[in-house]
């Protein structure tokens, strides 16, 4: 369970038992940008969660489990009316990739998090070689 509450402005303090998080709007939606949108949030959330799926698959399979980077983004919806999309980008090592994606964007949908999303959202996973991982943070 976790609780929100305002703290002034667009500013929300979050609550997940002993952690705390901000969250914001950017400038430009009339916050200060002092942290995560809510919807950064749910990004970064199915993000941990794919991480976290695949490095147990990775280390089932006795792979590498810590050369790893997921980017998730939004798509805008392919049917009008639609939810957008989701994009799950997996970056692992050539040699990793080379033995099979499909496990990899099995697992990258299979955690907790990421399988309910699946349910109402299209979600979808695609496998990369590290070296393209160029983040625009």
């Amino acid at each position: 369970m976790v609780f929100v509450k305002p703290i002034g402005g667009k500013k929300l303090l979050g609550s997940a038992g002993r952690h705390s998080v901000i969250t914001d709007r950017k400038a430009a939606d009339g916050g200060t940008d002092a942290g995560c949108t809510s919807g950064e949030l749910l990004l970064l959330a199915i993000g941990s969660c794919a991480t976290g799926s695949v490095r147990k698959a990775l280390a089932q399979r006795g792979d590498p489990i810590d050369d790893i980077r997921v980017e998730v983004e939004l798509t805008p919806a392919t049917i009008d009316g639609a939810r957008d999309g989701i994009l799950i980008t997996v970056y692992l090592p050539r040699s990793v990739l080379a033995e099979g994606t499909e496990p990899i964007a099995a697992a990258a949908t299979a955690g907790g998090v990421v399988s309910r999303i699946v349910l109402g959202s299209e979600v979808h996973v695609r496998c990369r070689p590290i070296e393209e991982f160029h983040p625009t943070l």
